[in-house]
């Protein structure tokens, strides 16, 4: 059974999934999304494993700005350029670079055509493929969000008053079930289809339950029946 926390280190809030298993001791490793993940025995508790994160804090901070900054160099490494490889829903696709009357960007049949003014602007082509990267991972969410919904209706969940994306590293997704509130991360971009619908329900499901108890899992499973795996397939880059 795992569990996902917040924990704070030095100055910063960090998620932090903890997992018992059968292992002799607390083990933390920092995952390529920002957050953190924790394995450790099933006779130490909670307290025992926060306490051992936060004696390696600057270990796990230093870590963690690595990650972060190995994902934005990433990005700045891209050159908008024809040839380039960019994956979209999980899968890959090729760049295309064409100037025209106005700046758009679609994708199909493996290829992305990025329409600009400007072909040589790199500002100009960076911020036309942003726009629409966005404006499709937050059509995909909304579509399943809706797809979704009376399910949770029929458990009594009112409708979210507010569905908000934005760069967050820390989460793929976030409910805050108090003030109806879901949020989610653009990252999601990247993932196939299969685990972006686990993480709306996965959200969802927390207007049922706010915790990772069993019965939370109990009602993902019954959207999701294969959820332990694509956890593991989420989290694995």
């Amino acid at each position: 059974m795992s569990s996902f926390h917040k924990i704070i280190l030095g100055s910063r809030e960090v998620g932090i999934e903890f997992e018992r298993k059968r292992v002799k001791n607390i083990n933390v490793r920092v995952r390529r999304d920002g957050s953190l993940y924790c394995s450790l025995p099933y006779y130490a508790s909670v307290k025992e494993a926060e306490a051992f994160i936060i004696s390696k804090q600057d270990y796990l901070l230093n870590a963690l700005d690595n990650t972060v900054n190995e994902e934005k160099n990433a990005s700045l490494s891209r050159q908008y350029v024809d040839g380039e490889t960019f994956t979209v829903l999980g899968k890959n696709f090729t760049l295309k670079v064409i100037k025209g009357p106005k700046n758009t960007c679609r994708a199909e049949n493996g290829i992305i055509t990025l329409e600009v003014t400007d072909p040589q602007n790199y500002r100009v082509k960076y911020m036309t493929y942003e726009k629409w990267r966005r404006a499709v991972i937050r059509s995909v969410i909304v579509d399943y969000c809706n797809e979704l919904y009376p399910w949770f209706a029929r458990k009594g969940v009112l409708p979210p008053k507010k569905i908000t994306l934005g760069e967050y590293r820390s989460f793929w997704g976030e409910c805050f079930s108090k003030r109806g509130e879901l949020k989610f991360s653009y990252r999601l971009f990247e993932k196939d289809r299969e685990l972006i619908r686990y993480v709306v329900v996965h959200e969802f499901a927390h207007f049922i339950v706010p915790n990772h108890s069993s019965r939370f899992w109990v009602v993902v499973a019954e959207l999701v029946p294969d959820y332990k795996e694509l956890r593991k397939r989420l989290n694995s880059k």
